[in-house]
């Protein structure tokens, strides 16, 4: 089962049909693609933070004459970290834009998420 984070623009009880869920643990498509994932989500300032953050550890490596699997190594970490901290980053983001955390929903994928969480505000399935 996975938490995911509902996040709405209202103020009512219950989120309205435009309501983004974000899906709390490890992001695979943030550690990978890690700034295109930030670009793909709006945002701007994280994706240029990972980029650099990217340059500088691979001009680090090279500058301290790390060898190839050590700088794989750093490299790998620095996804993993991505990866972990992608959902949160995700929600702060959002709050900063005015959206508001208004549910948590445990289900085991997405679309049951989105219907547990209209059942909830006696809705049907958007």
């Amino acid at each position: 089962m996975a938490t995911f984070c509902v996040l709405a623009r209202g103020d009512g009880p219950f989120p309205d049909e435009d309501a983004v869920l974000v899906r709390d643990g490890f992001s695979w498509v943030a550690a990978v693609l890690g700034p295109l994932w930030a670009l793909a989500h709006r945002m701007w300032w994280q994706a240029a933070a990972l980029l650099g953050a990217g340059v500088a550890l691979g001009l680090a490596g090279e500058a301290l004459g790390l060898a190839e699997p050590a700088q794989a190594a750093v490299a790998i970490a620095f996804a993993a970290l991505v990866g972990w901290h992608a959902a949160g980053w995700r929600v702060g983001a959002l709050e900063r834009r005015g959206w508001r955390v208004a549910a948590l929903v445990v289900a085991p994928s997405l679309a049951e998420a989105e219907r547990r969480l209209y059942a909830r505000a006696g809705r049907e399935e958007a």
